[in-house]
């Protein structure tokens, strides 16, 4: 018999892989490339975002069709590292930073780039992330909502990741309003 094993705890599964993936290379020296490529990704695939679909997840630029509808002028002077749409919206954007970065909001001037372009586009969330940490704002307001310290607090709070930045609760709150 085949158990049926729900999006959420196959997240919870795929992170705790990810974790230990990370755990087995701590001496290696990733790039912000790297970390994108082997954490980031993955990280937002097990939440349930289809990293393979720009019209979902766009790195290192805007979604289709959103920068030619606003006027040259009118443009953020810095393309967002990753914005993730939802039913055609812009959801929420990351900045993503290497994982030896240090800690992620310790630059103010970083801190209010990310919450910029999170209010250009409209967002719900702004997110720093170096996989290893993770800071979420508030697209509009931004105001800091959580922080994840290190990978173990992913598991132990998983309850609140989810919710954050699960695109199962991302689409259920877009129905509630």
């Amino acid at each position: 018999m085949v158990k049926h094993v729900s999006p959420k705890a196959l997240a919870k599964i795929q992170i705790d892989k990810l974790i230990k993936k990370r755990t087995e290379c701590s001496g290696t020296n990733f790039t912000e490339q790297d970390t994108i490529t082997n954490f980031i990704l993955p990280f937002l695939e097990a939440l349930g975002w289809n990293i393979y679909d720009v019209n979902e997840v766009k790195q290192g630029g805007y979604p289709i069709n959103f920068r030619m509808a606003i006027p040259v002028e009118g443009r953020a002077i810095d393309k967002p590292d990753c914005v993730i749409s939802l039913k055609g919206k812009p959801y929420m954007i990351l900045e993503f930073k290497k994982l030896n970065y240090g800690t992620i909001d310790r630059y103010e001037s970083i801190v209010e780039d990310v919450k910029t372009k999170a209010e250009y586009l409209k967002t719900k969330y702004a997110i720093l992330t170096r996989f290893t940490e993770t800071v979420v704002y508030g697209g509009t307001n931004g105001k800091r909502l959580i922080k994840f310290n290190n990978l173990s607090e992913y598991l132990d709070r998983f309850e609140e990741l989810w919710q954050y930045l699960s695109k199962e609760m991302a689409e259920y709150s877009e129905e509630e309003e």
